[in-house]
């Protein structure tokens, strides 16, 4: 399974709507803002999704390292294909944890913090689950024992819902932060499972 190339145009069309409407772009000067609009028509022509990058093969390599590092983890491969295609995002209280940037200008909540803080806050799941990202109910994880991606209930840290892949994992997250088939789509209630 590969991610939902149609949801990720989605978000990147909402990200430059919400760029568009934003204090900042509404402050540019007018020399600025046709930059920007360059910068993002360039972008697009170019089949790239306006502010969704992936991330670059050496920030993967600096997260992989991180992670093996300070985490004691090795990654999993489909996490960073993953992020090869959309290093990170949040949006309407979901997130997808992205790569550690070398100059601390991470956009986002990042992999390795986001591990270090977790685990530290919830030291039961330290060396369990890898938190790849969160919601308001459910954290999305990789769960090192089993080597499946899931959902843990953020309020008593259950296991909800597998998953058959790290692509069907965040394109499900995907849905949930685009308001996307909601109901129908969101980890069912606690006890069932499902993987393909």
């Amino acid at each position: 399974m590969h991610l939902d190339t149609d949801l990720l145009r989605e978000l990147s069309d909402l990200f430059v709507r919400d760029l568009r409407a934003s204090q900042y772009y509404l402050q540019l000067s007018p020399e600025e803002r046709s930059t920007l609009e360059n910068r993002l028509a360039r972008d697009a022509a170019r089949g790239s999704r306006p502010l969704v990058p992936g991330a670059l093969p050496e920030d993967i390599e600096r997260l992989q390292r991180a992670a093996y590092d300070e985490l004691g983890i090795e990654l999993p491969a489909e996490l960073c294909n993953i992020l090869a295609e959309v290093d990170g995002f949040s949006e309407n209280g979901v997130a997808l944890y992205g790569t550690d940037q070398p100059d601390e200008q991470a956009y986002g909540p990042t992999v390795v913090a986001e591990n270090h803080s977790l685990w530290s806050a919830m030291p039961e799941t330290v060396e369990e689950y890898l938190f790849i990202g969160d919601s308001d109910l459910w954290y999305f994880v990789f769960d090192l024992e089993s080597k499946q991606f899931g959902v843990l209930s953020r309020s008593t840290l259950e296991p909800v819902h597998t998953f058959g892949s790290a692509a069907e994992m965040v394109n499900e997250m995907l849905r949930q932060a685009l308001g996307v088939d909601a109901d129908k789509n969101s980890p069912p209630v606690a006890g069932q499972t499902h993987s393909n």
